[in-house]
């Protein structure tokens, strides 16, 4: 275990030190000089070119549009970057690009300088002091790319009251629009650009950035891969701000022409017979906590969605350990807290009289994890340029990445995880390593949506995504279309003799009932890596 947290810190050094550091980067992305006077967006090229669908969505943008329902992966970035080009043929044209995070505020400015030749496109950090920032004058930037509550915080919040009010008229653009006339207010960009806005609505800084953009007679574009609006008061509040709500499907025939095949590998892993042995005998004491808590507390409290009381607690912690320890593999639940439970320390007759915590100590000395091992090996398999692995556990996802970083090093593996295994600054910095230089990056939920992920050639689910929100964005970062790209492939790793085919299979079904995305399924076992010293025939193709 000391190891592995050696290992770990390790690599957090790496990240720190390394050119992809995320402090680092946001110093050479911002301004060092003060921008004395307001600068206007000029791009002579773009750095590439957009698929004929990305084309027709653009057609459709008008002054005021909102794009939902783009899944990651079909060029959110690349459609706002051919908007901004169009616009910046008007001039005066000066754009502000909301990010809902740091790391998606780096990533956008490095977009804008690389593909659309912005050499002074500027990220404006919240960590730059205000009093920095005045002195800087970073509002007078042609491009700036921040947060909603840094912009907010410098340009808006003197107007709080106005905004404020306007919210509550029956026509809040108009209402905010005289307000801003009286206090001859000036919004500094004609053009913003609101990336994952889905949340922009109600007493959100990123709400009031739009109604003042909308008022003051600024072009909005915003973007969001989400497909639902989810309850009739956004959509009204919306409504308010944009001319045109625009759905996208990605069962569209113009867009699924232009994508691959959408391919999913049910690969079926065998984990070890005591390790089946535990899971049977953790869904047995599962059952005896549902039927105490049903006569306790009521039938009701038996499906472990209650919160409230230790029992309930407890039944739901038996209940996610269960799942993990099949789909994470068993060392990923090896610091769980509900190993203290005395129902596990019990000797149990089908485990040989041990307890199932004993037979769980002693599955991880015979075999550590079974995901882990099969991730590897088709990793071993398979021939990528870029490869992500996705795992829900924290820990499945540093142990992986030891084993990797020790095989590649850690220049050629990015590890991504959240819930306090990373700061927002190294999680970042993973991100750019991945883009830049790695190509295997392992992740846990942290890098389903919010943040921009570099396309894939591969995926590995090493467990099931357990909604269609997750499958849909996991799904997203191998649908980008590349040359010689016909098939998007994703190896979904089904421990047998579990319940994750028919969870695989649950949440595949309501994603194509909510989200109207199908995909080919197939059934394979896990391939078996060759010998060191062969290699397969397709190599020399």
């Amino acid at each position: 275990m000391a190891r592995r947290a050696g290992a770990w810190e390790g690599y957090l050094r790496f990240l720190d030190e390394s050119p992809y550091s995320l402090q680092l980067m946001t110093t050479n992305l911002s301004p060092s000089e003060p921008i004395r006077t307001r600068g206007e967006v000029v791009i002579e090229q773009m750095g590439y070119r957009l698929w004929p669908f990305q084309e027709r969505i653009l057609q459709r943008m008008g002054k005021d549009t909102l794009i939902v329902g783009l899944p990651t992966g079909l060029g959110k970035t690349y459609l706002a970057g051919a908007f901004i080009a169009e616009e910046a043929r008007t001039p005066g044209c000066r754009v502000l690009f909301l990010t809902p995070s740091v790391p998606l505020g780096v990533q956008q400015t490095l977009f804008a300088r690389r593909m659309l030749g912005l050499k002074e496109a500027y990220f404006i950090s919240g960590s730059i002091p205000p009093e920095r920032r005045r002195e800087l004058m970073v509002w007078n930037a042609a491009f700036a790319v921040t947060t909603p509550q840094t912009f907010y915080n410098d340009v808006l919040e003197g107007l709080a009251t106005h905004i404020g009010a306007a919210k509550g008229a029956e026509d809040p653009v108009a209402d905010l629009s005289a307000r801003l006339r009286g206090a001859r207010f000036q919004f500094p960009y004609s053009l913003v650009v609101a990336d994952e806005c889905h949340g922009y609505i109600g007493e959100t800084d990123g709400h009031a950035i739009l109604l003042a953009a909308k008022a003051s007679g600024a072009k909005i574009l915003a973007l969001s891969a989400t497909p639902q609006l989810h309850a009739p008061n956004r959509l009204r509040e919306l409504k308010q701000i944009f001319d045109k709500v625009e759905a996208v499907s990605v069962e569209e025939p113009e867009i699924k022409a232009q994508m691959p095949e959408r391919l999913i590998v049910m690969t079926r892993v065998e984990a070890p017979p005591k390790l089946l042995a535990i899971y049977r005998q953790l869904g047995e004491v599962i059952k005896s906590y549902q039927v105490k808590a049903a006569r306790v507390y009521g039938a009701a409290h038996a499906r472990g969605y209650c919160t409230k009381h230790g029992l309930c607690v407890c039944l739901i912690a038996l209940k996610v350990m269960r799942s993990r320890i099949v789909e994470d593999g068993a060392s990923s639940v090896s610091e769980y807290g509900t190993w203290r439970l005395g129902e596990l320390k019990a000797p149990v007759r089908e485990l040989g009289g041990m307890s199932i915590y004993e037979a769980y100590r002693e599955v991880l000395g015979e075999c550590q994890n079974h995901k882990i091992a099969a991730a590897m090996d088709i990793i071993a398999c398979e021939r990528f340029k870029k490869a992500i692995i996705f795992v829900e556990s924290v820990e499945a996802a540093k142990q992986m990445g030891a084993i990797l970083h020790s095989q590649r090093g850690h220049e050629d593996v990015a590890v991504l995880v959240g819930k306090g295994g990373m700061s927002m600054e190294q999680q970042a910095s993973a991100l750019l390593q991945f883009r830049e230089r790695a190509s295997i990056l392992i992740c846990t939920s942290i890098g389903e949506e919010g943040l921009d992920v570099p396309a894939a050639d591969i995926e590995v689910w090493v467990d099931p995504p357990s909604n269609p929100k997750k499958w849909i964005q996991r799904f997203g970062r191998i649908l980008r279309q590349s040359e010689g790209k016909s098939v998007a492939k994703t190896y979904a790793l089904i421990t047998t003799q579990t319940h994750e085919m028919n969870k695989l299979i649950g949440v595949k079904r309501k994603v194509e009932r909510v989200y109207g995305f199908t995909q080919h399924m197939v059934e394979e076992d896990l391939p078996k890596p060759l010998p060191k010293d062969q290699s397969r025939l397709s190599q020399f193709l």
